[in-house]
Parts: C-alpha cells; structure tokens; sequence
C-alpha cells in the first residue's frame, strides 16, 4: 500500500513566520486521521543489511527526522522538530524530500546522501497518472471530448511551449531533478504561493522551492542590482540566503510525457478535423525541439521503471505518425482574414442575401480577426447529432425564408454597426442579431404583462422556454430542467455573457432553506458578522445573533447610536464544510441546481472534474452568503459584496428572500433601488405586476473590460486622495461599490456598459470567470454559490492565477487554490485518450 497524504503545503494550513524561526500548523484533525503511512525500508532489517552490503541507492520513503536525523532536512522537518507537543510532531508533516531524495549507504555503513531522482527514472504509476489510456473516459462522451479539445487544445498548447522555452534555458551542464507527484499533496511555490505545474527550482538542502515567475524575477532583479524584491525568499539552514544560480530545476511530469502528449494533441486534432490556432506552427516556436533526456550512470533504475514512454503497453503510445498533414491544415486549408468590422457588415450583408459565391462561402463560413483572440466556434457536432445541434453559426449559415432574410438584412442596415461611443465590434452586432433573431422568430409584440413573458420557441432547434431582459442582451431560461439548457446557454456563454436561469426555487425543499432551520441547528455556533455599512468586522456573535434579525428589524444588533446594524454571515460555513455540516442541503442543491453538466462536480463540462483523485481538489464550493438588505436610500452606495471578480465561472442560487418586519414603505425603496440600480423596463415590470420576491441587484461586467474598470478606479482613487500601493489592486481588494454616479462615468468615460439583474426568489445567476461583478441585497437574501471551470473562459482563468500571484500574502486571493494548468493538462489528456479510442469509427463510411 502506497502512503497517502490528504494534506497540502499551503498558506492556509502551513504558517511561516517572515523571519522564519516557526511554524504554524493547522491542519484539521480530520486530516491526520486519513494519513496512512506505511513502514520504511529501512525498518526491515534484512533490507538493511543487503542495501548497506550492495550499496545501492534508495529512494527516501520517510521524513527527514525518521529516516535520516544527521542528514540535511527539509523546511517541514526542521520546523516540524521545534514542536513542544510529541503528538503533532510527524502526524501531519510532509517532507519535501519524501520519494524525491536519493540515499544510499557507503562502504562504513553509514547512511549519506545520493543526489535526486533524474526524469528518466519513473515507474508505471508515475507515469500513468500524466498520459492519456487509449479507452473510454468515465464521465466523458466522444463529443464533448472534440468541443474540449477545441476550446483549451490553443491553451495546452501554449503550456507546452513555455515549458520548453524555460527548459531551453538551462545550462547543458546542469542536471534536471525529478519530483514525483505525491498522492493528497499540492506543491505550491514558497514565494508566491502558485501552485507549481511542471518545472520549477529546488534547494537540494532544504527542499525550498520557487515558481518559474518567482526564479526569474529575482535573477533578473540580481542581474540588475535591485535590493527591492516583488517577493521576499525564505532563508536556507544557518540563514543562508537562497541564490538563485544554486538551486536545482526540477520537474514534476516524468519522462517527456508533457511533450509526447503535446504532439498527440496535434495529431488527434489533424485526424479529428478540429480547428486549431496554437502558436506551434509559427517557426519562431518550432525550433524549440523536444527536450532530450539527460540519462545518470550513476542511478539504478527502480524495479518496474521503464526509460521509454513506448514500452508500456498500459499507456497511450505516443507516437505521430509521419504521415499526418502539416500542421497548417487543422487550421483550415485556407488562411482565414481579417473582417472589416465597418459599414453594415457586407459579408453577413451578403450572406444573408444568398449573394455568395463558392469561391468565397469557405472565406465567410469563419471570420477571425488576426489579432483577436476569443473562444473557438462550436463544433456543430459535438455532443449531439448534426442533425438536431443548431448552433448560432449555422443558424445564420444556412438557407432562410424571404421574410427572415429581409428582417436579417434590415437589422444590420438599420443599425449601421453603430453606437453613441462609435463603431460596435462584429462580436457585439453578432449579440444583438442573435437576440433579434431569436425573438423576431418567436414573438412579434411583448405582451403587457410580465407573465406573458413566458415563451416556449424552438429556439436554434431546441424546445427552450426563454426570455431576455437587458434590453436582449441577457438570456433568461425559464425551465431549468429542460435538457436543452445547455446547448442554448453555451451560446451566450462563450461569448463571456452572463446568464439567468429561473424557477429553482420550486424543485429545492424549502423548508432545509428556511433561516429559523439555520437558526435551530447551528445558532450556538461563534461566528464573525460584518458591517455592510462600514465594513466593520463584529467579533463573539452567535449565527444564532444573525438569524434573529434576519426578517426582524428589532431585533437586529445595534450600533453605539443604538441604529439597526445591516449585517452578513462572514464566512459561514467556514472552508470546505458545506458538505460535512449541511450534508442533507448538499444533495439538495447538486440535485437541482440547473445546468448540470457545467456546474456539477462531476458535470462532462466541469473541466474540475477532469482532475484525478490523485491530486488535491480545487475547493469549489458550494459557499453560502447570508445578509441583511440595505433598504433606505442612504444604503444605494453600499454594497453587500463589493465590486470583484473569480478566477472561476459561478453559478448563484438565491434560495430564500426574507422581508422584515419592523420597517415602512420598504416595497417603494425596493422599486426606488431596483430603477435607480439601471434596471430594464421588462425587470421593473417584474417587481410591480408579478409579485416575484427580488432579493438582489446585481452589475456584471464583461471580462474583456476589466482594465478599463480598474483604471477608471485608480483615476477615482486618485482624485479623492487614495493611495494605489503596488500590491494592491481595486478590483481583488473589493474596496469599491459603483453606485449611480460611478457607473454612469464608468460608461461615459471609458465606454464600459454592464449587466443590470435583478435576482428574484429562484433565480440563478451565472457569472463567467474573469466578470467583474458586485452585489446588493435589496431584501435579507441566503444564496448559494457553486463554482466550475468551463472550456468556454479557461483563459480568464490563467491569466487571473498570473494576476493574483502580485497580490499581498495576506490577500485572500493571492493563492492559488484552482490549479489552472493541472486543469487543462488532464482535461487535455482525457478529451485525447477519448478520442484514441473512438480512432477506428473515423474509417466508417
């Protein structure tokens, strides 16, 4: 049996002092208790005796303190042995050099380091877990395999090459280590905090390890005599300081896996006929040939290694076969062109009329700018037959009746692609015709009443009751168990929209959702409350203090004044509890909540799901967010949740809204806050004539308009006197709500116009990763948030993990908890093993 780990190195559960004389361990007992260690070699004597009579080399299997005291030890054992308390010494400690560090016996038996395992030196469970199984992927179909693949095959790619960029900066002369992967342990970078993907720098004495990030900036920072550091180091044993020319590189993919599935992704991609656009074909990048492996004389292999990817016959072999068209062609046979995005769209013009010759239809079919770079269209076929997926694209493409053609046609003329800030991008005319398109095919007037909303089309081939608010812009989908949802709403997603989907209240328990269920199972519980007011952090309340006031204001904590506190729930359940403490919720929530195959953990377009059990999950949730509502009119410049964003895609469940008693005229500020927050008329209409319960009022903004945001608030900042220290930032620090005059200077200034929602009892808001977006509670609201990484905004993803490394270690997103390239590396791989598998059905005729 294998020794298994549920515990991860990171600032959450490890500690460090800045000047480093101790740690802080706070590990949960439940962790310890999974920990299963078993014996080490060298507690077999007779192993003993034929290692010291042989010599030969062993890996270490043990910590530092037990296996091998006079030798040099790692951070973790040597701040592990200042411990007072013999019981938590070792019971929760990881070694750093634990199945990495060599040791070996010399000729007087005394034990002595070896060196560190070399890449070449694997066994078949290391090298299974990094390469793809030539079979069946359990929780994958072979179309959702191709609309993976087409989505982040650009971004592997991408990986790749900047994994032999940085391996074609080391010296020849230098030997790169290999660290295996320990089951339950995520390596994170001890500067920044980053979880470390592949290759990195390691001190052989103390087992510190930096980010590929973090090593250069600081050989940068040497080579320039700069004494200021982005990040401080720590320091080796006797207070050595780290240089960076004496650390090892180290990777933690054996062999040349990462490489070897980079060319089968090219490969499957050819076979397959999925587009592509990596950056592997451009020369620059085709000169960084594969890394060779530099092979040890010294080292034995360890029985069951293999030295060469092709002789396991348990993994995919990962062979291109020479035959295979160049690259260029999974790009298109034709190089596609820059589309002029001016006067009145001629192509689409064109199109639409049927004024399109052979020629030139291969030319329209696809229109990519050169120097944009967005999500990749989807595949008509994939995840359903061609016959019944009708995306957008082929919606437009295919032949239309005179009367659509003329309406088409009339919709691009009529607005000349214009706006009051100029002309509109094709992306954003392509928006508006698809909500145009949709709503001239299934309704000619919108009825007066909010409840003639309700609309059953077939919209793009699918039964989708639906609706839009936002004037068109927002998707609202009315069932969220219709099995269509997703075909639809992958539409809207991927161009970065938010989207609404509502009803959920009617399919969850209501009464598990109710405060004074909270209120009778967790009200003793301590908790901290924070002022939504001043941001005020109340400490040595009970929930029970919370759920008291929750719909009654007399009951509320008071401030000094003796004034009503507006409150939230900080944190509660705190961590990954939700599932232990709320198991019955749980299940309620994973039942019902819509979308499934994007927002369950195991959902096919969860690229989370993809992540082997070997590694640590990302905590994704569920989260609660329990808080009163700002009512008056002096709460309009308030939030609830101030202006931030996520590194992964959310979906927000409101599954209670809570009027308290106590107060007047609240239904009248409620409409006041609803018209003054920019809500559309369809919205308004809502609140006065169906009586739905709104509980919030939401802006979201588009992810591609988060630098104008920040920058128009650092203007903000500016003029009222605020200082932008460096590792602060506007946005992560949630210290801004844009209230009416904001927003309104925000759009006129920089042109940045966002999503207006109201959330009523029911509704869920999806949020794409990298949208900035705030919230204020109108009414006293619980919701329920689950993330999820899609295919559509990995991107966002990888470059918010850069962007939140710059952060201050005490921010609560400087580290790195989603693992974005371990994400994508076996969400890759799986999609590739798939599609191996399903190779023969391609001869078909």
């Amino acid at each position: 049996m294998d020794m298994e780990f549920f515990i991860r190195r990171n600032s959450n559960e490890v500690l460090y002092d800045r000047n480093e004389n101790e740690s802080c361990w706070t590990g949960s007992a439940k962790a310890q208790d999974n920990i299963i260690v078993r014996k080490s070699i060298l507690a077999d004597a007779s192993k003993v005796k034929k290692l010291q009579q042989s010599g030969e080399a062993f890996v270490q299997d043990g910590s530092c303190n037990n296996i091998a005291p006079h030798l040099h030890k790692c951070r973790e054992c040597r701040l592990d042995s200042y411990r007072k308390n013999k019981e938590q010494r070792d019971s929760t400690v990881f070694c750093r050099f634990f199945h990495f560090r060599r040791l070996q016996f010399n000729k007087h038996g005394i034990l002595r380091e070896e060196g560190f395992l070399t890449p070449n030196k694997y066994d078949p469970e290391a090298i299974s877990l990094w390469l793809p199984l030539a079979k069946n992927v359990v929780g994958l179909d072979l179309d959702t395999a191709k609309y993976i693949l087409a989505n982040i095959g650009d971004h592997f790619c991408q990986l790749v090459i900047s994994e032999k960029e940085v391996m074609s900066t080391i010296e020849p002369h230098r030997q790169v280590a290999w660290k295996r992967a320990v089951r339950g342990v995520r390596e994170m970078c001890d500067v920044c905090d980053t979880t470390i993907f592949n290759l990195h720098w390691v001190c052989s004495k103390c087992g510190f390890g930096v980010c590929v990030d973090c090593y250069r900036m600081r050989k940068k920072s040497s080579h320039e005599d700069d004494d200021s550091d982005t990040f401080s180091w720590f320091k080796c044993v006797k207070g050595q300081e780290h240089e960076p020319e004496n650390l090892m590189p180290t990777q933690i993919i054996p062999g040349k896996a990462l490489y070897d599935v980079g060319d089968i992704v090219h490969s499957i991609r050819t076979k397959w006929g999925i587009k592509a656009n990596c950056p592997c074909a451009n020369k620059q990048f085709k000169a960084l040939s594969k890394p060779t492996l530099k092979e040890d004389s010294k080292q034995n292999l360890v029985p069951g290694e293999r030295t060469s990817l092709q002789h396991n016959s348990f993994v995919l072999s990962p062979q291109v076969t020479t035959h295979d068209p160049p690259l260029k062609s999974t790009i298109g046979s034709k190089q596609t062109t820059a589309v002029n995005t001016s006067p009145s769209l001629s192509w689409l013009s064109n199109l639409m009329s049927g004024n399109v010759n052979k020629e030139n239809k291969e030319k329209l079919l696809i229109p990519v700018s050169k120097n944009e770079n967005k999500p990749l269209q989807t595949l008509p076929s994939l995840a359903k037959p061609a016959a019944a997926l009708q995306t957008f694209n082929s919606a437009i493409l295919t032949p239309v009746s005179n009367n659509n053609t003329g309406f088409l046609r009339n919709l691009l003329n009529s607005s000349g692609g214009k706006t009051d800030n100029g002309l509109k991008s094709t992306p954003k005319i392509l928006d508006d015709i698809f909500a145009s398109l949709v709503q001239n095919r299934t309704i000619t007037d919108l009825p007066k009443k909010p409840q003639g909303l309700t609309i059953k089309p077939t919209i793009m081939g699918f039964d989708t009751p639906h609706y839009w608010l936002c004037d068109n812009r927002l998707l609202c989908l009315q069932d969220p168990n219709n099995e269509s949802n997703w075909n639809v709403f992958r539409e809207c997603w991927k161009q970065g929209q938010p989207v609404m989907v509502s009803g959920v209240h009617h399919k969850l328990n209501a009464d598990l959702w109710r405060p004074e269920s909270f209120r009778k199972e967790f009200g003793q519980q301590e908790v901290d409350l924070v002022n939504c007011r001043t941001n005020e952090i109340i400490t040595g309340a009970t929930v029970g203090d919370f759920w008291d006031g929750f719909e009654d204001i007399s009951s509320r904590l008071r401030t000094e004044e003796g004034e009503p506190m507006v409150l939230k729930l900080k944190d509660w359940p705190p961590g990954e509890d939700f599932r232990d403490m709320m198991p019955s919720r749980f299940d309620d929530l994973m039942k019902n909540i819509p979308l499934p195959e994007y927002t369950r953990r195991g959902g096919k377009l969860n690229l989370a799901s993809r992540l082997p059990n070997y590694f640590v999950r990302p905590d994704l949730g569920p989260k609660m967010y329990n808080a009163y509502g700002l009512i008056t009119p002096e709460d309009r410049k308030y939030g609830t949740t101030n202006l931030h964003l996520d590194v992964s895609d959310a979906a927000n469940v409101m599954v209670y809204v809570g009027i308290p008693k106590g107060q007047a005229d609240q239904e009248e500020e409620v409409l006041k806050t609803i018209q003054d927050g920019d809500s559309d008329e369809l919205t308004i209409k809502r609140f006065t004539e169906s009586r739905e319960k709104p509980g919030a009022l939401w802006h979201i903004y588009a992810a591609k308009d988060t630098e104008k945001i920040r920058e128009f608030l650092k203007k903000v900042a500016e003029e009222q006197g605020q200082e932008n220290p460096v590792d602060h930032d506007p946005i992560h620090d949630q210290s801004w709500y844009l209230d009416r005059s904001l927003r309104k200077r925000l759009h006129q200034e920089y042109g940045v116009q966002g999503w207006a929602i109201v959330q009523f009892l029911g509704d869920v808001v999806f949020i794409p990763a990298g949208a900035p977006h705030q919230v204020h509670n109108l009414y006293s609201c619980i919701k329920v948030a689950e993330d999820f990484v899609s295919p559509e905004h990995v991107k966002h993803c990888f470059w918010l993990t850069q962007e939140f490394r710059y952060l201050s270690h005490t921010h609560t997103n400087h580290e790195d908890k989603l693992q974005v390239k371990n994400v994508i590396y076996h969400a890759v791989k799986d999609a590739v093993g798939i599609l191996r598998a399903n190779e023969s059905s391609l001869s078909r005729p």
